[in-house]
């Protein structure tokens, strides 16, 4: 008999510059949908994905992640702040053929830290399958998030690359943060 672990409810958050593909991703992953047309975010809005994650050897937890999709426009900076306090983890996500994208990465990772400084992160590159557009490597996005300690996820909203497995990894780190706090 597998031993069935707590239920979870977590929230998440998506940040990057505006049209980066947040709300393409988050789509990707609860909808398994694309949209080819860009509506940009206002302000914010929220999905759901109920999951189930195996995090020991038979010891499975499900949890509801509660998925904020903010706004990456200056304007919406301080209505940011507010959305982002008590998430338990993010992504940020940068355009890999626009190379300002990614120059802005520190910036949101600051961001965020400066708000909630025990996140759990992980650094998306969006939208590797326009492999011809492409300015910024893997191995440079890869370096980046070796040096902000994040995992690092290659994604296509487009086409579903790596989109799940980024989600996935986050939500694992969130569960694993809480039974590494709660065993000591």
């Amino acid at each position: 008999m597998e031993d069935e672990g707590p239920n979870y409810v977590l929230k998440m958050v998506a940040l990057g510059d505006g049209a980066v593909g947040k709300t393409s991703c988050i789509m990707r992953y609860t909808q398994n949908s694309f949209g080819e047309s860009y509506k940009a975010t206002i302000g914010t809005n929220i999905a759901i994905k109920n999951v189930e994650i195996e995090h020991r050897p038979g010891v499975h937890s499900t949890a509801q992640i509660v998925i904020w999709d903010l706004a990456g426009q200056a304007q919406f900076a301080r209505v940011r702040r507010t959305y982002t306090q008590n998430a338990e983890a993010g992504l940020l996500v940068f355009d890999t053929t626009r190379r300002e994208t990614y120059d802005n990465v520190k910036n949101w990772y600051k961001e965020i830290t400066d708000g909630s400084p025990n996140i759990s992160l992980i650094l998306c590159g969006n939208k590797v399958d326009l492999v011809d557009k492409r300015t910024v490597s893997k191995e440079e996005a890869q370096g980046l998030a070796d040096e902000l300690s994040l995992s690092y996820f290659e994604t296509s909203a487009k086409d579903g690359t790596g989109v799940d497995d980024a989600f996935k990894m986050l939500a694992f780190q969130m569960i694993e943060k809480f039974f590494t706090v709660n065993e000591i």
